[in-house]
């Protein structure tokens, strides 16, 4: 926390509790941040976890045909990102998901996917 940062504590029960890590866990938030974005009148979003799926398998289906070793290279290390992220830690932000789908397009633009 930065000198001009202040905590702020409150009291809940456990119900709330686990309601509040949830709805946080869901927008890919930490739930101080989660509550704060809240308490500010924004409305985080939901992850929508079943489009980074389907982004996840036609890259895959990418992959799987004939690229350039440059381009194989650069795919695979977009795979083993989604993969970590997905499988391993928390999720992104909805910020940085739409900063890696306008890369991935842009890098992706001539490649066809069936």
């Amino acid at each position: 926390m930065s000198k001009k940062e202040t905590g702020m504590y409150f009291k809940c029960n456990q119900k709330q509790r686990e309601q509040i890590k949830k709805n946080a866990k869901a927008c890919g938030l930490k739930q101080g941040d989660y509550l704060l974005q809240r308490a500010l009148g924004f409305e985080p979003k939901v992850l929508n976890l079943g489009a980074y799926l389907n982004l996840y398998k036609k890259l895959c289906d990418v992959a799987n045909k004939e690229l350039s070793a440059e381009t194989e290279t650069r795919l695979l290390d977009v795979l083993d990102q989604i993969y970590s992220r997905l499988f391993e830690g928390t999720p992104p932000s909805e910020e940085i998901l739409r900063e890696e789908k306008q890369a991935l397009t842009d890098y992706f633009a001539d490649v066809e996917v069936d």
